[in-house]
């Protein structure tokens, strides 16, 4: 099936994204995306191209940044040492990190995971978190000039870096978001930690549907496109680093997932 492009990207505003928005609503929000990406496959589709910059980069740590909730990326983990063999292990970082996320995430893959507590700017890197950096979702919330010093910090370290977006700015997209707030309503109780207020503020007065619903819409008009994100790249591309950007469909579901891949050599 064939993304339809509706209209060009637009910059629409995420409440998640602002530092005056309540923290235990992002968190409730981020949460429940990692629920929604472990259901959708996220993991399965990203594990692959995990395995390529591995391999590339000759390394079986995970430094994932602007995780939020913990996204895919603790599936991820898993999948990789249970299925395919490898020793991996994570480094989960965020702007606004998520403590209550990250200290369930060390508990799930204890000695695998490390949920690093200061405010991580993923354009800036600390060079001592070497590894494969990924991004879960997570690109659309950022303008094109970011993005791209997102991409230049990965490959003036030589580090290879692994974006999926679930995300797209389509008909399809917006039709699946459409469905959010049957979603929220389904998937909140399983969104740990369990806590009353937000199953309050998604039953009793559904704050959280409407601020994910928002979100949701908000994304598909930021997303970018698979021509946008090899004009993003392009620049950085040198000898002894290449990217790859795909858009290709999760296996039984009715998903794309669009990916960014760096590697060095």
């Amino acid at each position: 099936m064939v993304a339809i492009r509706v209209m060009p990207r637009i910059p629409a505003p995420e409440l998640e994204d602002h530092p005056w928005f309540p923290a235990p609503l992002r968190d409730a929000m981020t949460g429940f995306l990692r629920v929604a990406s472990e259901v959708i496959g996220a993991s399965e589709a990203a594990a692959p191209l995990v395995l390529e910059a591995m391999d590339a980069g000759k390394t079986g740590r995970i430094v994932d940044l602007c995780s939020g909730g913990g996204g895919p990326v603790v599936s991820l983990v898993r999948r990789l040492r249970e299925r395919h063999g490898r020793d991996a292990s994570v480094v989960l970082t965020d702007l606004y990190p998520n403590r209550d996320a990250f200290e369930r995430a060390e508990a799930e893959l204890p000695g695998h995971a490390i949920g690093r507590r200061e405010s991580t700017d993923a354009t800036r890197v600390p060079d001592e978190l070497t590894g494969v950096r990924t991004l879960f979702n997570a690109l659309h919330h950022l303008p094109p000039e970011v993005a791209r010093a997102v991409f230049a910090d990965a490959a003036e370290k030589r580090q290879p870096i692994v974006t999926v977006e679930l995300v797209e700015r389509s008909l399809q997209g917006a039709a699946i978001v459409a469905g959010l707030p049957l979603a929220v309503s389904g998937l909140m109780p399983f969104v740990r930690p369990r806590r009353a207020s937000s199953l309050a503020l998604t039953y009793a007065l559904p704050v959280l549907p409407a601020a994910i619903t928002w979100d949701g819409f908000a994304s598909c008009l930021r997303s970018y496109s698979v021509a946008e994100l090899e004009a993003l790249v392009a620049p950085l591309q040198r000898e002894g680093y290449r990217f790859r950007v795909e858009r290709r469909r999760i296996p039984w579901r009715p998903v794309f997932i669009t990916s960014v891949l760096g590697l060095p050599g």
